[in-house]
């Protein structure tokens, strides 16, 4: 069983952490508020003040943070992974960041001869809890080979798409794509309200027709009951930094991302009058709210 420093004790890594104590694994906890942290220590975590002594005499570290710069701290900042781990540990970026830094933390890692692979998950934190995570990997088979133990622990299928860098990238457009169709659930639910049409036959009538995707009959539902996730499992601010690497990562490559951006207005518009924090299915109050503050010549 392997010793794991994990970098992040959000929702995900509340989550995640469990699962991998009960596939027999040690794992010491690091997180920049460290009273969440501590909330591990119940489950049979250990805990670090720093990063540096959370990965001392690891075999692997996991980081599962918000973003770019959350990343890029935990890796790279004073006493990071980077200055403090072992030659030949191995080195598991989870976090949705841009391909951008995943790339180039990708080659600060191969200097410091770690073991690098980039791992994003899809799945929100009850997907984590219940270990039914689907994990995209880029990295080297080997590695690969080393890492899938902890992550069997967690998820109930992995992905390998290829070199450092693919899983993340895959991430980037597989997030891009839930949330137009978030976005896109969100507008049809408002249309058929403002056609009359009663919004629990239409959620109905969406899932069970070719546009019943996951995403469509998890949030259509939400959206005619007016019930959302508590806990919150999506918020417009985590879908907009989505969105935004991902439409970055696609024009980037010389693709367009035309629907990517009228997602990005949406979540942007709940953001606007105050709803950053709220869940991603309360997009449809959102419209209703805009719509409303429109009408108001506000």
């Amino acid at each position: 069983m392997a010793k794991i420093a994990f970098l992040g004790a959000g929702a995900m890594g509340q989550a995640m952490v469990p699962n991998l104590l009960r596939g027999g694994h040690s794992v010491c906890v690091y997180n920049r508020t460290i009273a969440k942290a501590r909330l591990m220590e119940a489950k049979g975590a250990t805990v670090a003040a720093t990063v540096r002594e959370a990965v001392q005499g690891v075999d692997a570290v996991f980081s599962m943070v918000i973003d770019d710069d959350a990343s890029r701290a935990v890796w790279a900042g004073p006493d990071g992974v980077l200055d403090s781990a072992a030659p030949g540990t191995l080195a598991v970026e989870g976090s949705t960041v841009s391909n951008k830094w995943l790339r180039e933390l990708g080659g600060l890692a191969a200097a410091k001869r770690l073991r690098f692979l980039d791992c994003p998950v899809a799945g929100r934190p009850d997907a984590a809890a219940a270990a039914q995570l689907v994990v995209f990997v880029g990295g080297r088979p080997e590695d690969l080979a080393a890492v899938r133990p902890m992550l069997e622990s967690m998820a109930r299928r992995i992905v390998h798409f290829g070199a450092v860098g693919t899983g993340n990238a895959f991430k980037l457009i597989y997030n891009l794509l839930g949330a137009i169709q978030v976005a896109a659930t969100a507008e049809a639910m408002n249309a058929c309200e403002a056609a009359g049409i009663d919004l629990h036959a239409a959620a109905d009538a969406f899932s069970d027709g070719n546009t019943g995707s996951p995403h469509v009959k998890r949030h259509s539902r939400h959206m005619a009951t007016g019930q959302h996730d508590n806990p919150i499992g999506f918020t417009p601010h985590g879908r907009l930094k989505d969105i935004l690497y991902g439409v970055q990562y696609q024009e980037q490559i010389g693709g367009q991302a035309l629907l990517g951006h009228a997602a990005a207005a949406l979540f942007q518009q709940m953001i606007d009058i105050g709803w950053g924090e709220r869940n991603d299915s309360e997009a449809i109050d959102g419209l209703r709210e805009a719509t409303k503050r429109r009408k108001a010549g506000r």
